[in-house]
């Protein structure tokens, strides 16, 4: 198991969307209670990366890991790591400022008294990501849909890299020391899905619609290209292209009963998720004289005052 030096951040994202001019996307999620699977592939360029030619390792799939030390061993998810999500874009101050940060969900715990991330299986190189980006903002959309149930995110954009936090695991490398995964992402594509048993409801101090439940499902897909240029140990230099789907509610720590340490008050597997009244197409009566034309409302309210609470709380980063 790696120890990891960590930094504690508000986690938030800045985002446009195109609708002639740009706008910022208001939303804010946080949530660690899911998985990620899939695949990566290596190779030497990043042209053969991106045309998915003359690859030089894989694809290598994640497989079950198993942390053995302290005893008794303890198991990730079948073929998964457990993830973490937090993303805030234009929204009052209570939610933190703009970050987006998606990475591996090594911080839990079932030992509190030996830190985060002791014992947690996901504390490792091998099927790690960590992908955290304070500026040059990458494109994001999303928010809730009509009736308050369906919460959809978006997020596109490279680099990744803020903090020289950027992290992915150097395949076939099952472990090492974190300081030979660094690197930057070339290009990072996130599509997520969270359906909810019951409506969002109004926060009337922010105008905003929340919830506090976890999701009754949460699909998804993130995808990418991820350029290891660090100088540690360059045998592991080179570009991995990575296809992984997304699953929740569910994650290894809240089968544990895992938690991480908050400043002080220990914290389970959360979710939260708010963004202003769902968009909802509007129709304009037809004009005889012009023929039949709709005109469909495409800008998101902004939320009016700040909660007196953070949303997405921040976790901790893995730098090292």
């Amino acid at each position: 198991m790696l120890h990891s030096s960590v930094f504690r951040t508000g986690l938030a994202l800045a985002a446009l969307t195109c609708a002639g001019l740009a706008q910022a996307v208001p939303l804010n999620v946080g949530y660690d209670n899911f998985t990620y699977s899939g695949t990566v592939t290596r190779y030497a360029t990043l042209a053969d990366a991106q045309n998915q030619a003359n690859a030089t390792g894989g694809p290598y799939t994640i497989q079950t890991a198993t942390n053995n030390s302290p005893l008794p061993a303890r198991a990730t998810r079948s073929n998964a790591r457990d993830g973490n999500l937090s993303v805030t874009s234009a929204a009052p101050a209570a939610y933190g400022s703009d970050v987006t940060y998606l990475s591996t969900a090594w911080y839990f715990t079932t030992f509190p008294a030996n830190g985060d991330g002791w014992g947690n299986p996901n504390n490792s190189n091998n099927g790690f990501i960590q992908y955290y980006l304070m500026s040059s903002a990458p494109t994001v959309n999303g928010g809730w849909q009509p009736g308050y149930t369906q919460f959809r995110l978006t997020v596109s954009g490279g680099n990744g890299d803020s903090s020289n936090a950027a992290r992915f695991w150097p395949v076939p490398n099952p472990d090492g020391p974190a300081n030979i995964s660094g690197g930057t992402y070339v290009e990072f594509n996130l599509n997520l899905t969270a359906n909810f048993a019951s409506p969002a409801t109004l926060n009337g101090a922010t105008g905003w619609y929340e919830t506090t439940a976890m999701p009754s499902s949460v699909t998804g897909t993130v995808s990418g290209i991820f350029q290891n240029d660090q100088a540690n140990d360059t045998q592991y230099n080179g570009f991995y292209r990575f296809s992984y789907t997304l699953a929740g509610p569910g994650s290894w720590a809240a089968d544990n009963a895992a938690t991480w340490d908050d400043g002080g008050t220990r914290v389970a597997p959360a979710s939260l998720w708010a963004a202003p009244a769902a968009v909802v197409p509007t129709s304009v009566a037809p004009v005889p004289s012009l023929g039949t034309w709709a005109l469909l409302g495409l800008s998101l309210a902004l939320g009016l005052m700040a909660a007196m609470r953070q949303g997405a709380r921040a976790r901790p980063a893995r730098l090292r």
